[in-house]
Parts: C-alpha cells; structure tokens; sequence
C-alpha cells in the first residue's frame, strides 16, 4: 500500500471514483488486439454465426453500477471513459478511493490506469476488482493497494465502515443500448428493451472450467442479493415503475438452482 493511504481512515465521507477501463476498444494498439478483446457479446460470441445479420448492441457495466448503488458515501461512475476522459477525471477532482474493473485482456491499461493515478493523484487508494482479479499474479503485475476479487458492494461497505447487512438496492438498468443489424438503428426505447435483473453473483455448483465460480469462492460458495421469490418480485415492480419495462434479463449464473425462489417468483 502506499503510505498516504495508510496513514488515512475511510468512512462514508470518503470520495469514490469506480471506473471501467479506457476506450477505444476491440483495437490492434498497445493495450491489446481485436482477437483477444474483441468486446462486443451479441456480435462476436451469441450470434457470430449469423454473419451480416449477427446483432449487435451495447451493455453498461453493470456491476459497477450495482455497488455504486449501494454505496451511502459521495461516489461517481466513469463507464467506459476514453483516456482523456479519465484524466480529466483524475486532475480536476480529488477522490479518497478509485475503484477499476476490468477483464483480464485489459492488464495493459489497468496498469496504465494505476500510474496515472498514482501521479495525478498519489493519496488515493488503488482497488481493483472485476475478472482481472482471478489473475494469481496480479499484485506483482500492477501498482495497486487492493484487489476485491469476488463480490463488490460488501468489500466496500466493510472498508468504509457501513453496514455490510444492509438490504441491496437494485439499479434501474436497460439491459443494451444502440442496437442495430444490417445497418439498420433501433429505436431505444425501455419498454421495448429488456431490464437488467441481478439475484445473485457467483455460482456454488463449482465447475474446475469456470472462471466465475472460481472468482467467487470456488464450489459452494455464491452470493445471494434477494433470497426469496417475493423480494425479487418487489425489485422487479420497482424497475418495472422506473423504467417503464416488463421484460428482464436476469444475469445469475444459474438462476433455476433455488428452485423455491424460482417457483414462488413464477
């Protein structure tokens, strides 16, 4: 760690940065290439086979918007900043902790990220969270004061010192803007896109393949955000209001596994 933030306390007073890393993305540059980081979901992986009528979308960082949420201390989101947009960030305003998620392709830039910090802004706590932090080298690799690997919104809560018990507040997320095949731009609007519905992170089934089991605990360890069918019934009328949608995507590793939640929500 370094010794500006060791010397300091952190509290619900404390400012938070929490940002995904810098575009442009899915570039031949010197953070990486277009064939390990290809970012698009829908275009290179669900419906690459399509070809020319393969669809194509854009997403929000859904899980830094998710701890944002519930995080009761003064905390702004950069989701999916260019680097001039970053350090802007970084210069004209002073935070306590700067959180980044990333994937494991974007070490390059998670790195970059962190010298930048440490120059512009060398009080501020370094933590970095996200798939990247499966990396068993990771401390080595990048000049960092943490690494969250698995659930976020509890590591914050405890190192600010809040209520890690606290009922989770679930955002109000379309699940992809931007949405076009062919050439042709649909028109984005909620209630003919579906919402982002999050129950719970990690799975305890613990498949020796799985990154995400892995990242969470391994084998019999997940986290669980609404335990019953009628809180998630609850946060899905609240989005519902919000956001003028009926429709959800629920991004739970395997949602049928609590087979009560799943019958009393049906």
């Amino acid at each position: 760690m370094n010794s500006a933030g060791a010397e300091r306390t952190y509290g619900p007073n404390s400012r938070i940065l929490l940002t995904s890393v810098f575009g442009p993305y899915a570039q031949d540059d010197e953070y990486g290439s277009r064939k390990i980081n290809p970012m698009e979901l829908y275009h290179n992986q669900v419906t690459r086979e399509q070809g020319p009528f393969s669809l194509r979308m854009f997403h929000r960082s859904f899980g830094l918007m998710l701890i944002k949420e519930n995080l009761d201390a003064p905390c702004t989101l950069l989701d999916f900043p260019s680097l001039p947009r970053f350090i802007s960030e970084i210069r004209e305003n002073v935070y306590d902790i700067i959180g980044i998620s990333a994937i494991t392709p974007n070490l390059g830039k998670v790195q970059k990220m962190c010298e930048l910090i440490r120059s512009h802004q060398p009080g501020a706590v370094i933590v970095i969270g996200g798939h990247i932090a499966a990396m068993s080298d990771l401390k080595s690799r990048i000049d960092a004061d943490y690494i969250c690997k698995g659930e976020g919104i509890r590591w914050f809560r405890e190192f600010l010192g809040l209520d890690t018990e606290a009922p989770i507040k679930h955002p109000h997320i379309i699940s992809g803007f931007g949405t076009r095949i062919m050439g042709f731009q649909s028109q984005d609007k909620n209630e003919n896109t579906a919402a982002i519905l999050i129950p719970s992170v990690g799975c305890p089934v613990g498949c020796n393949f799985c990154s995400t089991s892995a990242l969470f605990g391994g084998k019999g360890h997940s986290v669980t955000f609404f335990d019953t069918g009628d809180e998630l019934f609850e946060v899905m009328s609240d989005i519902e209001k919000g956001l003028g949608t009926s429709s959800f995507v629920s991004k739970d590793e395997n949602f049928l596994l609590n087979r009560t939640r799943a019958l009393r929500l049906l």
